[in-house]
């Protein structure tokens, strides 16, 4: 970096701060002292001028600011060289997960993303396409979509494993040939066979390159500077191997072991995909935050896949019985599905983030690039500015000012784990970690991480880059997103700088200084450039000081295009382009404060990936021609007036708005749009589909219509002793139907709904039903010294995922108590029938249904295991005598180990089992006097046919000191988690203990 530019970079600083001053002293001492604004009107015009004109120098200044920082980091930056890099691999290296968040996109966009993430030099690399498409969607396209997107990662897997298997196998021939016995030398052969391995790597990717179709420039940069630049890269390797054996050269052993393991990292990722659509027990929130969450928030577990009656749920499991692993990585990179990556950024920041210098840092990221070579003039001038940006994140590093953008950031797991936010939707727990609050995610879990401690490092070189969006319309949706959050987050700012004090750390000014004009100039320069153009100021506050101002900051502005590949000339094209995205920034602001006003979070607008042209909004057409014919219309009247000063600002304005509405927009398309919109305002179709007349519908007897089997299809599947009970959910009192008899019928067929009006009773019956519909799962009880199940407490989960007990009282307060209770115990007991041949099963009753003596005796009575009844009902003063209890049916009783009184229950009751509760196991192994007290309890219930079981057994060390107490049953996540039967429930996961 040439010490010239920063020199002039300087002088622009110091001659805006000085235009600036001298013209807000000169103003003051015109307006004020000498009594120009002699109004009231005219004193508040003054003060609001020298306000917007500070609030526009303001951003200016951090323009210059930080280019300077990105001048500093740019000469002190330096590359790791390629051998540090495969030194530093010698290691195990940190498993690293790129997750790609897509949501309808092509089949070719996402192909190239995924591969540029797949042929990172990087050894423990996992991708995984994280698909949020609709589940069912209703168009071919969008079926066609989804079903790409499903199929993609394994063809990508397969084509990458021919030259990974052929890698791995050569590497361990290399490693066996140096390892026997003492190790032999290398070779000049050696040399060569390595070689020829690199050629064939040139090879296959050249040809993937010749398959890949060009469609457009993103193609083009995916095949020179992906797959080319790694060829390139690769080929040079090969002949220098090459030329170093024709020489007679040798190279170590461990350093052609480092190139053999270079092919095999460059080769060797798993690519693999997930919904979270899938799944009833993950976050729905359409977003792509919520999106990466749920598998964020999925990553160190095992779990199995539960059918509920409105879909899958996944439940943690022991790794034996699970569905569903996720690993645990020391890093998640996340990359945006219309991104691309260069070979080696994976490695690079890893090994960044690897250095002791940078232990405390949570993000390191090289601000995305737009793609070079776009076709249209909007493509091209929205890639200037994302370009300009670039060099604006880089030298916000210099400050300590890094905010986190989203494309293509790699993350420290740890430093993740600091920041999530826990909530829980019923039994379900959601995860935060990327907030979604806002629309720019990104920027507020920034601030985040700056509260808990942890830094930002933007690597000072172009590794990754972005698409732009291609046409106006969707532009506006990607600039008001981006508009939309930046004031919301300003608060938390606050609780970055008390953190910091009260970790004895300084709050620097220039950090402030510049995080609040990346969140807040976007409102404020757009509310001062609209007050500008329509509101006629007082002639006088004009002053060719003004120009002083902004100079300098165009100035250094252009000959920043020039440098990153564009003309200086684009600066004018770029004024005009964000005149005319004014009314897209203003309504993403309004945005933001309504929802500080209301509380409620913007919908989230995904930016569309159409073949076609996106429709922009009206007003976004209206405004932008509001602000020309007012720019017009003020040149008009300068020249009335001769206020020539005035003219000059309204005919820029007036000239660059033009030809920005004309270039970027286009008058064709801004007038295509608006009677697209008045089309629709003033017509309506009406639906053609004709609703169902009430009462029979002949039907052809044998199967289903096709339209009902796929509903049939799509609808989840219902626990199906909930649908022996109570029938399927929405078909509540409907009419049997019986069908004419014919050849080949039965005389009775099964009752079908009709359709038809439910009365208000009815109606409420039907809504509280479908408010109840749950599944079980199996929780063991084991045997503490075998670590054997002996038997399972069945546990109900609802599907909505609130808590048990909150719909339990739900169902009392609708008079559904006793029959919600019923049909529970009947789905626990059916689906016990899968568990293993001897267990015992625990169900729990209410006091409801304690009283239900007959319902309870009835179903009872329909079991095929032994039983065991846990129930609050003994706690509440109610009596037990043999009566309550049906003949072969045990009962437990659940204790929390006070004293006396567990001694007493255990006389009064005589129960088959004395249940201990979390309270009284958690930490025995640091109280003597609870297992005193629980080793006189135990030989005392024993003597009366009472065995405690202790639940919430939680570690190793609470288990072994209730087996020192004698307690011989335990339950516990430590000891096995919940399960459906018939699948974790048969296999526990625990591990036995060693016998005393």
């Amino acid at each position: 970096m040439s010490e010239g530019r920063m020199a002039i970079g300087r002088l622009a600083i110091v001659l805006t701060v000085s235009a600036w001053a001298v013209y807000v002293a000169f103003t003051i001492e015109q307006q004020f002292i000498e009594g120009k604004a002699d109004s009231a009107r005219l004193v508040i015009e003054a003060i609001v001028y020298l306000l917007m004109v500070t609030g526009l120098a303001t951003s200016a200044m951090a323009y210059l600011i930080t280019r300077i920082g990105f001048f500093y980091r740019s000469r002190g930056h330096a590359r790791a060289s390629r051998v540090v890099l495969d030194a530093f691999f010698d290691q195990p290296a940190a498993p690293v997960t790129v997750l790609v968040p897509s949501y309808q996109e092509d089949e070719r966009v996402i192909r190239t993303t995924l591969l540029s993430a797949a042929l990172q030099e990087y050894p423990a690399l996992q991708v995984v396409l994280l698909i949020d498409d609709p589940q069912h969607p209703t168009t071919r396209r969008a079926r066609a979509l989804l079903d790409d997107a499903r199929a993609l990662p394994g063809i990508i897997e397969d084509e990458l494993g021919v030259p990974a298997s052929r890698f791995r196998t050569a590497r361990d021939a290399f490693e066996r040939a140096i390892g026997e016995g003492a190790g032999r030398a290398a070779t000049t052969e050696d040399l060569q066979e390595l070689a020829g391995h690199y050629r064939f790597a040139v090879e296959w990717l050249d040809d993937l390159a010749a398959r890949h179709e060009v469609i457009d420039h993103t193609d083009l940069f995916f095949v020179d500077h992906v797959l080319g630049a790694l060829a390139t890269d690769l080929a040079t390797v090969g002949t220098a191997l090459t030329s170093g054996a024709d020489e007679g050269i040798v190279l170590p052993a461990g350093r052609l072991l480092q190139l053999y393991r270079r092919l095999v990292a460059t080769f060797g990722a798993r690519v693999t995909s997930f919904e979270r659509k899938r799944y009833r027990s993950l976050s729905h929130e359409p977003n792509k935050a919520m999106n990466l969450n749920s598998y964020i928030g999925l990553m160190g577990g095992s779990y199995q896949e539960v059918q509920t009656p409105v879909g899958l749920a996944l439940v943690r499991s022991s790794a034996r019985a699970a569905d569903l692993v996720v690993d645990e990585p020391a890093f998640v990179l996340t990359l945006d599905a219309d991104s691309m990556l260069l070979p080696e950024y994976a490695a690079r920041m890893v090994h960044l983030l690897a250095q002791s210098a940078h232990s405390g840092v949570a993000v390191a990221q090289t601000p995305y690039s737009s793609f070079p070579g776009a076709a249209t003039r909007l493509e091209r001038i929205s890639g200037a500015s994302t370009d300009l940006q670039h060099i604006v994140h880089q030298g916000m590093t210099q400050y300590d000012a890094t905010f986190w953008v989203g494309a293509n950031a790699v993350l420290r797991k740890k430093a993740l784990d600091d920041i999530v936010e826990v909530d829980y939707d019923g039994d379900f727990e959601i995860r935060r970690y990327i907030q979604d609050r806002t629309v720019i995610e990104d920027t507020e879990s920034t601030i985040d991480l700056g509260v808990h401690g942890w830094q930002l490092v933007n690597y000072p070189e172009r590794l990754a880059y972005s698409a732009t969006p291609p046409d106006f319309g969707s532009l506006c949706i990607q600039r008001q997103r981006w508009a939309n959050g930046g004031l919301l987050i300003l608060s938390k700012l606050r609780e970055q700088m008390r953190a910091r004090r009260a970790r004895g750390e300084r709050n620097r000014f220039g950090e402030l200084f510049l995080r609040v004009n990346y969140m807040a100039s976007i409102f404020w320069s757009s509310v001062c450039l609209v007050t500008m153009l329509v509101y006629p100021f007082n002639a006088e506050l004009l002053n060719p000081l003004l120009l002083l101002v902004s100079i300098p900051y165009f100035l250094m502005m252009a000959g920043d295009l020039r440098a990153t590949g564009y003309r200086r000339t684009d600066v004018l094209r770029i004024y005009g382009f964000n005149l005319v995205l004014l009314p897209v920034n203003l309504s993403g602001s309004f945005a933001s404060i309504l929802q500080l006003i209301t509380g409620e979070k913007s919908a989230f607008k995904r930016t569309p990936k159409v073949r076609d042209r996106t429709t922009a909004g009206a007003f976004f057409i209206l405004a932008p021609l509001a602000l020309i014919t007012l720019a017009g219309y003020s040149v008009v009247i300068d020249i009335q007036r001769e206020q020539w000063g005035h003219l000059v600002y309204a005919l820029l304005n007036f000239t660059l708005a033009t030809y920005a509405m004309v270039a970027f927009v286009g008058i064709g398309n801004s007038m295509v749009d608006l009677w697209v919109h008045l089309r629709d305002w003033l017509y309506r179709p009406v639906d053609s589909r004709r609703p169902v007349a009430s009462g029979l519908r002949p039907r052809a007897s044998g199967a289903l219509g096709a339209e009902e089997r796929r509903t049939a299809a799509d609808a989840p599947a219902l626990d199906w002793a909930s649908v022996l009970h109570y029938g399927v959910p929405g078909t509540e009192g409907a009419a049997s139907v019986e069908e004419p008899v014919g050849p080949g019928t039965a005389q009775h067929r099964p009752p079908v709904p009709a359709p038809r009006h439910p009365g208000p009773d009815e109606r409420a019956g039907v809504s509280a039903f479908r408010d109840f519909i749950f599944f079980t799962v199996f929780q063991p009880v084991v045997d503490l010294a075998t670590g054997e199940p002996v038997g399972y407490e069945a546990l109900c989960r609802f599907a909505d995922g609130r808590p048990p007990q909150e719909r339990l009282d739900a169902a009392s307060s609708s008079g559904l108590g006793v029959e919600l209770d019923s049909a529970m115990m009947r789905a626990s007991l059916a689906a016990a029938a899968s568990l293993p041949e001897g267990a015992w099963v625990s169900v729990n009753v209410s006091p409801a249904m304690w009283d239900a003596r007959r319902e309870l005796s009835a179903i009872l009575g329909e079991s095929t295991c032994p039983v065991v009844l846990e129930s609050g009902a003994l706690h509440a003063g109610r009596g037990l005598s043999a009566a309550d209890v049906p003949t072969g049916v045990q009962v437990a009783v659940e204790d929390a180990l006070v004293g006396y009184e567990s001694f007493s229950r255990v006389e009064q009751y005589r129960p088959a089992f004395l249940k201990l509760g979390r309270e009284s196991t958690a930490g025995i192994d640091d109280d003597p006097a609870r297992r005193a007290l629980l080793a006189a309890l135990v030989p005392f219930a024993a003597e009366r046919d009472c065995q405690v079981i202790a639940s919430g057994v939680e570690t190793a060390a609470e288990r072994d000191a209730l087996r020192s107490c004698g307690v011989q049953f335990g339950q516990g996540f430590f000891l096995g988690l919940p399960a459906p039967a018939g699948r974790g429930a048969r296999r526990p996961a625990v591990a036995a203990a060693p016998v005393d």
